[in-house]
Formats: structure tokens, sequence, C-alpha cells
């Protein structure tokens, strides 16, 4: 019989309860700041972070997982007599996270033999909560019963099929005279989050016309809005655009449901604070 144990980073932002109550393990992602480290997840709140990166004049940097982590990690799946690994992780061309992990499962394998516990490491290759509720669907297939091949067919269709348009109110995470320029004239930009990229798409002028902006894209590309739930993620953005692009998820393109998640500090390290994104399904890519 089949002993699956699921894992994840900590950059896919699942919120606690949810890790809680489906046994999901998260691999911390650290941080540092003016000669402090932190474990993201487990040290600091998004909450917290936020204020940090307002008040602190230095920008804080994060740092990858190293292999020995994730051979902890597995070591221990197996010590318990799990079968089969999951490992669901931050996009592999932004971090060295996912080929930290590919390296343990080889590690693993040198030490232990090939074939004693199947170990399934897939780059996510988005971020956030983006693929952190994919992780949560995995879980919840695991505790229906569902067979390891099943749980990581469904993981890839989804993974293939998901995007998000990110806004953001500042542009204080761009250096230089573009930034400068930007802020003058009330600029800001929207970047599709797709398959491994986030590419700046349009620029908008205005707080209001960010939100209009974003759920235009999302509803020019989502398939199938009604039965889907759409994820809300936000940084430190005042509650009145949240529920502004709440509203217009809900009623001007019809989502099922709409769910908000907090971003975590590492990836509000690269987009400031001030940030907001919408993801859904699209079409499969090629």
């Amino acid at each position: 019989m089949e002993k699956i144990h699921i894992l994840t980073d900590s950059s896919s932002d699942i919120p606690h309860e949810l890790v809680e109550a489906h046994g999901i393990e998260i691999v911390p992602i650290m941080l540092t700041h003016e000669g402090r480290s932190f474990r993201e997840y487990y040290d600091i709140t998004s909450e917290d972070y936020c204020r940090l990166l307002e008040t602190s004049s230095e920008i804080p940097g994060t740092a990858m997982t190293t292999p020995t982590v994730f051979l902890e990690s597995y070591n221990r799946a197996f010590e318990r007599g799990c079968t089969h690994l999951l490992a669901v992780l931050i996009n592999g061309g932004g971090s060295g996270t996912y080929q930290a992990a590919c390296l343990a499962k080889s590690m693993f394998e040198e030490e232990q033999g090939e074939g004693k516990m199947t170990i399934e490491v897939i780059d996510s290759k988005t971020y956030t909560y983006i693929y952190g509720h994919i992780v949560v669907k995995a879980a919840e297939m695991r505790e229906q019963g569902e067979s390891f091949d099943a749980i990581v067919s469904v993981v890839k269709s989804r993974l293939n099929r998901v995007e998000a348009y990110l806004g953001v109110y500042s542009l204080g995470r761009i250096s230089g005279g573009a930034a400068f320029v930007g802020e003058a004239l009330g600029l800001k930009p929207i970047s599709h989050v797709y398959d491994g990229a986030v590419k700046v798409c349009d620029k908008v002028r205005g707080e209001k016309a960010l939100v209009a902006g974003m759920s235009k894209k999302v509803s020019a590309r989502v398939v199938q809005p009604d039965k889907q739930t759409a994820i809300l993620l936000y940084g430190n953005v005042p509650a009145e655009r949240l529920d502004e692009m709440e509203k217009r998820l809900r009623t001007e393109i019809g989502f099922r449901d709409v769910e908000r998640v907090a971003i975590g500090p590492s990836v509000l390290t690269n987009t400031g604070p001030l940030a907001m994104a919408v993801a859904y399904y699209g079409t499969p890519r090629d």
C-alpha cells in the first residue's frame, strides 16, 4: 500500500491552517536582513515582513534551500515508512531550490539505493500560492485515497494551465530612471506570470486603473471561470482595492468563488509590499 509524503517550500505561501489540516511539510527559504536570518513561514509573518520592507532602507535577501535540508526531509519520510514522496517547488528559473531538491534525490538514491522510495520533484515554474493551492489539492487527493500516479498527473496538468497577472502599486523594486519616471507619471505595471516567466505586459496610470486593467486581462485569458475559484494574492494593499478586485472577479468575470491569500516574504522581497495578483486557469500550454 502506498504511503505518500508531500512537501513544498515556503514560497508556496500555503496558509498555516491548511498546512496543518493536510499534513504538508514546508521546507523554509531563508531570509537575511541586517545580519539577521529568518526562516520564511516559521519565523516571520507576511504582515511583519511588509512592515520591515516599508521601514528599512536595506532590501532583505533570500537564500535557496540547500540539498542537505531536502535530503534530511527525504530520509525522515523514508524512516517513517513512506513509499512515495512528492515535492512541488518554486520556479526553477528564479531560484536554485528546485535544483537543490533534484540533487538531494540523487544523493538519497546513492545512499539508500534506487527504488527504495519513489521521489517526484516538480518545478512549478511559478510562485507563491499560484502553485501552493495545487499542493493543497494533491494533499486532498492523498486523503481521498488516490494513487501517487494520479496525484502527480493532476498536479502536472494544473501547473500546465495555471497563470496569473501581477500588479504593483509602487516601483520601488525597479531601479534607476525607469522607476523615477514611472512614479512621476503615476504608472503602475501589470505583469503576466506564465510558464516560468514574469513579463511586464502593460502599464496603467493610477491605482483604480490597475484593478480594472488586471481584471480585463484575466477576463481575456481565463477558461470557464464559473467552474473556478480565483486566487486573489496580496501584500500590503489597501482593503478597498482588494474588495474592488474581488467584486470584479465575481460579477464581471463570473468566477464561482474567490480565495484571498497573503503573499509571503520571499516573493514580496522581489515585488515590494504593495503587490497584488490574480491566479486562475487558462488554456493548456504546448
